[in-house]
Formats: structure tokens, C-alpha cells, sequence
């Protein structure tokens, strides 16, 4: 049958997460579409916080070209949600339709629990390009928002007044016949 599209994460890629996410998000050297150092400094995430991810009710999902992570994704279970969140692909990857490929596996991995019928995720309210990216999807702007966390260890914010846009998408689950 092949080797499956993403592997589950485990406490031996936890260095390996760390440095995807930080190349694809905070990097000056190697940007790509998901880049934002130009508004936030410091790192998005270190080892403690995927640690967390992975001990807390949340699954991590990783894609490997070869040897070579270059990509990952994150799904928490909320009652009848499922929050998407660090879905990252490596800059080098970029624009080879990668990142809407995790995104689908992310959606059909949730859609197997029949309880969730809305996923959910964040964004940076500047990054505009970004927000279309999830619309063209499906995604909507809910309306809430919540002042950049500063106090969560993921950065500086280099730009004022940012916040974090909330977006939802309704789904149907998959049910077993």
C-alpha cells in the first residue's frame, strides 16, 4: 500500500519541528509566502511548546521528502471542534501545492471523528495574503479576535495594533456505514 502521505510526530522530531517552523516563519535568510519577520522577531516556537503540543490532547503530523521534513500541521480536539494550527511547509517547498495538501489531510484526518463538525484556525491580522488563502478554502472570518500573545514565548510583535483573526470552516463528518 505505500508509505502513508504524513507521519504522526513524535518526542524524537521534536528538534526537527522547532526548526521547520522557525525557518518558515521567522527567518531573514530563507522567506518564503509564510515569513514574517518583517512584523514579529524571535522565534514562533521552541521545544517546551511542542512538547506541550504533544502531551496536551493534540496530534502533529509531519511530511518528510527523502529524509527531509517539509512540513507539519498541528490538530487540537476541542468537544466539536478540531483547531488547526502550525501548519508549515519549508520555504524551499513553497508554492509546489505542499501547504494545501496538509491542510486537506488535516480537514479529512478531523473529518473521521464524528462528533466535529467545525474546524478552526488562527491568523495574524496583517498577514492578508494569508487570510485569502484560508477564504479560498472555505475558511471564514468569525469576528473574534485577541491581542497578539506576547506573554506565550512566539515572538515580538515589530508592527502595532496586531491581532489574531479567527476563522472557521463547517463541515460534514465522514460516518462509517
Amino acid at each position: 500500500m505505500g508509505e502513508p502521505w504524513m507521519i504522526e510526530a513524535t518526542q524524537k522530531d521534536i528538534a526537527n519541528i522547532v526548526d521547520l517552523v522557525n525557518i518558515a516563519y521567522r527567518a531573514k535568510d530563507t522567506q518564503g509566502w509564510t515569513s514574517e519577520s518583517e512584523i514579529i522577531q524571535g522565534d514562533r516556537i521552541n521545544a517546551a511548546q511542542v512538547q506541550q503540543l504533544l502531551t496536551d490532547n493534540a496530534k502533529v503530523f509531519l511530511k518528510f521528502e527523502d529524509t527531509c521534513l517539509i512540513g507539519c500541521v498541528s490538530m487540537q480536539i476541542q468537544q466539536n471542534s478540531c483547531y488547526i494550527g502550525m501548519l508549515t511547509t519549508h520555504p524551499q517547498v513553497q508554492n509546489r501545492g505542499v501547504g494545501k495538501k496538509i491542510l486537506q489531510f488535516a480537514e479529512n484526518f478531523a473529518m473521521q471523528n464524528p462528533a466535529i463538525d467545525t474546524l478552526n484556525l488562527s491568523v495574524l491580522s496583517s498577514r492578508t495574503e494569508l487570510i485569502a488563502f484560508y477564504q479560498r478554502r472555505g475558511y471564514q472570518l468569525t469576528g473574534e479576535t485577541t491581542a497578539f500573545p506576547i506573554d506565550a514565548n512566539v515572538g515580538q510583535p515589530l508592527v502595532k495594533d496586531l491581532v489574531l483573526l479567527y476563522l472557521e470552516k463547517k463541515i460534514q463528518p465522514r460516518c462509517e456505514g
